[in-house]
């Protein structure tokens, strides 16, 4: 019983040396995968604003835009709190160390809901596209006030060469056609190659209407755009939120073993 206690009173400072320095490397290197997800995330939330967001004119609800401000939001947090966990990790402070953990515990549940609720949101898109882009193809296409929204149409039929909702034909019970329909049977961002005056006619060899059996609607092709979207920001949100994990822990060890080691002193 005395070797026990006494090996367990002299515990050999150059241990606690080493899992401090051991737990040091650990984090660093955590911290530079975790660096490396911020900044992947981060670029891939600027990268859907600057590129995809002229969509989110469609959308009626602010889930997309916010997932994506979400993941921008804690990729650079995530950059910072890297930093300071490295400085942390450096110096052995335990104060540096467990701002970093309350950091991290922030980030966490920022980047799990995030991924959540692309993923919710993944899966009512359908209902939500079906309903709205009807109602605004229809209605606020071209009208003074909606010219985002008439832009963001315009786009999305010659991104995804299609036209209309469902078909081309439902132009033909819009506003636009009440006022324009002895000029243009749909709008000219319908017409396979956009010419002023090119959707006069309404003809498959004009305008984008049929291919093969399929009518060439764009609804499915948003809605298949808009999930692969999410599906992405989703995966990303989840990978980070899962190794925050790996580095909490080992950020928790390194505190307490460097408070161990400094009361062993």
């Amino acid at each position: 019983m005395a070797k026990s206690k006494n090996s367990k009173e002299y515990d050999s400072p150059s241990d606690r040396t080493c899992d401090v320095t051991c737990l040091r490397g650990v984090l660093i290197a955590c911290n530079f995968f975790f660096i490396l997800g911020g900044g992947s995330a981060l670029a891939l939330g600027i990268w859907s604003i600057i590129a995809k967001m002229e969509y989110a004119a469609l959308l009626t609800s602010a889930f997309y835009t916010l997932v994506v401000y979400m993941l921008i939001g804690a990729g650079a947090v995530i950059l910072i709190t890297g930093i300071i966990g490295c400085v942390g990790a450096i110096q052995k402070s335990p104060r540096t160390l467990m701002i970093y953990f309350i950091l991290l515990v922030i980030l966490f549940i920022i980047e799990l809901l995030a991924g959540i609720l692309a993923f919710v949101y993944h899966e009512s898109i359908h209902s939500e596209l079906h309903n709205e882009l009807a109602g605004n193809l229809a209605k606020n296409y071209n009208v003074t006030g909606q010219e985002a929204l008439t832009k963001a149409v315009d786009l999305m039929q010659q991104d995804f060469m299609c036209c209309g909702v469902s078909s081309y034909a439902d132009w033909q019970s819009s506003r636009f056609y009440v006022e324009n329909g002895r000029d243009l049977k749909t709008p000219e961002s319908c017409c396979k190659t956009v010419t002023p005056g090119c959707s006069v006619r309404d003809h498959p060899s004009n305008i984008y209407r049929i291919k093969g059996v399929d009518s060439m609607g764009c609804l499915t092709r948003l809605e298949q755009y808009l999930k692969d979207h999410l599906f992405i920001l989703a995966i990303a949100g989840i990978v980070v939120a899962g190794i925050e994990i790996l580095v909490i822990v080992f950020a928790c060890c390194l505190r307490k073993a460097v408070l161990e080691d400094e009361q062993s002193y």
